[in-house]
């Protein structure tokens, strides 16, 4: 792999050098247009063709004002386009010498308007009359911008690097157009940008985790994601390093132009990672906040918070890698818009279960870990997403639902329940005296009021129906308990209770037959139960000895 990059970068600097020692005509010397000006000025500082008082001429417009400071000047103007990256693309520049500004008005021209806005040819005016502007026969680079290059030039080279374009060597030869002393301060300028990369990130690892472990941030951040932002962070310092000295180097100005928007884009996306992961980061100690509160719509809105934030920062820097390219950001959004309709035509689904997610929020009918259900659909809401909300049902599979879908259903939001209810029907055989049956009832009431989890105040157990093959007890009760599990405990225990009653009662419950009775038939006689006052009087102290061991397991029942 290390062998194809070599291979590529060496074709990379041979196409490079190839474009650089392209034929340049030899400058007019007239300076009767822009384009003349820009040519003179580059042209007669190349190596091969090195001229400084012809380059330096170009910056005031007459050969005779050349001094020793303007020729400083025309050295580091250059510098300053080669340390920035600014190709001086001389096609594009105005061969007019009657050229005009359109939005001045005024003979000048920008070379860089948005990189470097400071530096502008003009043609200079003659005559006292301004209104009819009378030009010489002349450009030159404006005595504004000349007052500048210092300044602009301390900006390209900060902290003193420009002190170092004096130590190094200027000359000695050369392979595929870079210097030997440049490839070798390439090396050097490697090696430290690794060394400082590994202290950095080293200390800034120290640092961070020593600040996550204080007081406010113990058993909320994850030490991963700390390693991360340090690691991405030390990339950053050393890329502004990089950033500072590479101008010094002094390499053809094409490799700067794509090094330097290499940095940029690099930086812009290490940038984008540090906020994503404080991000991330930050969502863990959120996470601690909100679950101490008692509603769940903060645990709601805090993922999707998160994913809003998160494709915000994605856009920005989405933004200003665009920049770094020069791309019309205007024209761009003006054709996301024109595309934007035509997508939202074509995504009207889409469009429908995002308003969906909005009136969840907005409604909320239910929220992260209820259990619900709608038509088909039951189990436990575990997220609710921009486009979907997924479910997990009682056998562990997990179900998304389309939010604009599940809006339009009845839902049943079994986890807001305050108590949950048990109907039921008891039927009894047809034979049983109407006595035995109000003493039945005596006693499921009784259960329902020994019971410690049954709502004694919303109890309805009446015999309520003649059925076809029995007499039918309407039973219901409420527990009070939202929970599933308990649910099914406490249902359990009253029908036990209820079955071992009507056992101690000699209770028949009936179930779905047909009964005939003949009554000629004597060898039938004697099958049906007697119920005289004796089988009463035994039926209600069997019904008291239940009730009293009922009342024994359920020692707190009527505290």
């Amino acid at each position: 792999m290390l062998r194809n990059i070599l291979i590529g970068l060496m074709c990379f600097l041979y196409w490079g050098n190839l474009i650089a020692q392209t034929e340049q005509e030899e400058p007019a010397g007239n300076l009767s247009t822009p384009q003349e000006v820009a040519h003179q000025h580059i042209y007669y500082l190349n190596e091969e063709f090195y001229d400084l008082d012809k380059a330096a001429a170009a910056l005031v417009g007459d050969p005779k004002k050349v001094t020793d400071k303007i020729r400083d000047y025309a050295i580091k103007l250059k510098q300053i386009f080669d340390g920035k990256g600014l190709m001086v693309r001389e096609d594009l520049i105005p061969d007019n010498p009657d050229y005009i500004d359109s939005t001045s008005g005024n003979a000048v021209y920008v070379l860089f308007p948005d990189e470097l806005p400071e530096i502008y040819i003009t043609r200079p005016m003659v005559g006292k009359n301004k209104r009819a502007k009378q030009y010489a026969d002349y450009w030159r680079y404006d005595p504004a911008s000349i007052k500048l290059i210092p300044e602009l030039h301390r900006a390209v080279y900060p902290l003193g690097s420009h002190y170092l374009l004096e130590l190094l060597p200027q000359g000695g030869s050369s392979f595929l157009g870079i210097k030997t002393w440049q490839y070798l301060a390439i090396l050097v300028l490697g090696l430290i940008a690794v060394l400082l990369n590994f202290v950095i990130w080293r200390l800034l690892n120290i640092i961070f985790k020593v600040l996550a472990n204080t007081q406010l941030g113990r058993n909320h951040f994850d030490s991963n994601i700390i390693t991360k932002i340090s690691r991405i962070i030390s990339y950053l310092v050393v890329a502004y390093v990089v950033f500072i000295f590479f101008p010094v180097l002094m390499l053809p100005v094409w490799i700067s132009y794509y090094f330097l928007a290499f940095l940029r884009v690099f930086n812009t996306i290490c940038a984008v990672f540090v906020v994503l992961n404080t991000v991330e980061l930050a969502r863990s100690y959120f996470e601690a906040i909100v679950s101490k509160t008692e509603s769940t719509s903060d645990d709601q809105l805090l993922p999707i918070f998160i994913r809003i934030l998160k494709v915000v920062i994605i856009v920005i820097g989405a933004i200003y890698v665009l920049d770094v390219f020069s791309v019309d950001l205007t024209a761009l959004i003006a054709g996301l818009s024109i595309g934007g309709l035509a997508i939202a035509l074509a995504a009207q689904d889409t469009v429908k279960h995002l308003i969906g997610s909005v009136m969840i929020y907005a409604d909320r009918p239910f929220q992260l870990g209820d259990f619900i259900s709608s038509g088909d659909i039951i189990g436990t809401v575990e997220d609710i997403g921009f486009r979907s909300t997924r479910i997990r049902t009682p056998d562990s599979s997990l179900i998304s639902v389309p939010n604009g879908s599940l809006v339009d259903m009845v839902v049943n939001n079994m986890g807001s329940l305050k108590y949950r209810r048990f109907n039921t029907t008891i039927g009894v055989a047809y034979y049983t005296p109407p006595v035995l049956i109000e003493k039945f009832i005596e006693g499921l009431r009784a259960i329902n009021e020994a019971h410690p989890r049954t709502k004694n105040d919303t109890s309805f157990i009446h015999l309520n129906n003649m059925g076809g093959s029995s007499l039918d007890i309407l039973f219901v009760v409420f527990f009070d308990t939202t929970d599933y599990a308990d649910n099914l405990k406490f249902k359990e225990e009253i029908i036990f209770s209820i079955l071992n009653l009507a056992a101690a009662m000699n209770v028949h419950i009936a179930f779905p037959s047909t009964s005939v009775y003949i009554e000629s038939m004597p060898e039938k006689e004697g099958q049906m139960p007697s119920y005289g006052a004796a089988e009463l009087s035994e039926a209600d102290q069997q019904m008291q000895q239940f009730l009293s061991d009922f009342r024994k397991k359920y020692p707190d029942a009527g505290a």
